[in-house]
């Protein structure tokens, strides 16, 4: 295993709590808690599984930054959501479409065929 790879994966996701859950002590330690146990867990591992691990430490790490925001609840029904700049905003775009323009089966009529 690289070990500058592994470092720096290891670095990434605990970059990426720090932004997703900064509010909330519990969940992020927690979160750090199990990264931590994983990597000593997996220490020596063969070069192609350990840079597996590493490919997906990495996406873990972008997935928790772009698309994990906390919500606070401010009063019963709302929340207010902690939206930072790192995180990804849909366009909806598929609203906007028809069920059948979805180029999947969620316009499809069902059929009964005999055989």
């Amino acid at each position: 295993m690289s070990r500058s790879a592994a470092l720096s994966a290891y670095k990434n996701l605990l970059k990426a709590t720090k932004v997703s859950f900064k509010n909330d002590a519990e969940v992020l330690f927690a979160a750090r808690s199990k990264i931590r146990s994983d990597f000593l867990q997996e220490r020596e591992l063969d070069s192609k599984i350990a840079q597996e691990k590493i490919d997906h430490a990495n996406a873990v790490a972008k997935f928790l930054v772009a698309n994990v925001v906390q919500g606070i609840q401010k009063e019963e029904g709302k929340y207010l959501l902690d939206i930072h700049e790192q995180t990804e905003l849909g366009d909806n775009e598929t609203i906007k479409q028809k069920k059948s323009e979805m180029g999947s089966l969620a316009g499809a009529k069902a059929t009964k065929r005999c055989s």
